[in-house]
């Protein structure tokens, strides 16, 4: 999928959440955004990014395109997209268990989402701090993290250097999935029928779920200063 010839910024909205809440920037919900930026979504279950970062994924794609655009219509790239996931030598994992490495449905979509080629599609050990040494490793400047998904008291901790890179590397982190959103994006009908069509890619790979059967056609995210994330995250790494 290249969605650069069928999406443009007038295809996306973004809002505080809340009653009445006037419509919002990109820039309010991407501060500072560069076309190579590397964005990232933790996917601890295959299905996880997909059923709830859809059209944040695109609209960041949309502006990546959008500034292309600006200086030449002749173009092939892609933006610095990356999926993260939970896999070891059983697999990848999903809610219906691990999936095998090779599955030819895979990347579908992920790829429907313009994180692509496969090099973007990152399998990483699963516990919280190995997600994050692959944040680490890849220098992700906006993260989204699963709400919910906190250090263990057994946490493999990371080098304090870790901790004041990633201080330096990220530009936002967004909780999704989470009960206390602070923005929303609202989406056409031509990205909410993309977003669509990539869960429906997740029965190819036989993961049935409840979340699969109904689609939400607005994402809600909780907004975080990446020094709070980081305080969230100190479990995971060694103190000086």
């Amino acid at each position: 999928m290249h969605t650069s010839t069928v999406l443009s910024a007038s295809d996306f909205e973004y809002r505080h959440t809340g009653n009445g809440a006037a419509p919002i920037p990109f820039e309010t919900f991407c501060p500072n955004y560069h076309e190579l930026d590397r964005t990232a979504v933790v996917s601890p279950r295959l299905e996880d990014g997909v059923l709830h970062t859809g059209l944040a994924f695109l609209a960041q794609a949309t502006r990546f395109y959008d500034q292309l655009r600006a200086r030449t219509t002749n173009f092939f790239a892609y933006a610095q997209h990356f999926a993260f996931f939970d896999a070891n030598e059983q697999g990848i994992r999903s809610g219906n268990g691990r999936l095998p490495l090779q599955h030819p449905a895979f990347g579908r979509p992920w790829s429907n989402l313009d994180v692509w080629p496969d090099s973007k599609w990152i399998c990483s050990p699963g516990s919280v701090s190995g997600m994050l040494k692959t944040v680490w490793d890849l220098q992700i400047n906006r993260l989204f993290w699963p709400h919910g998904f906190m250090p263990s008291d057994s946490e493999e901790q990371l080098p304090p250097y870790a901790f004041k890179m990633l201080n330096s590397t990220l530009k936002s982190v967004c909780y999704y999935n989470t009960p206390a959103p602070t923005v929303e994006i609202r989406g056409s009908r031509v990205a909410e029928k993309i977003a669509q069509q990539s869960i429906s890619y997740l029965t190819d790979l036989g993961v049935q779920t409840d979340a699969t059967a109904v689609y939400e056609p607005v994402e809600r995210h909780r907004q975080i200063s990446p020094q709070e994330f980081l305080q969230s995250m100190a479990a995971c790494f060694e103190t000086d």
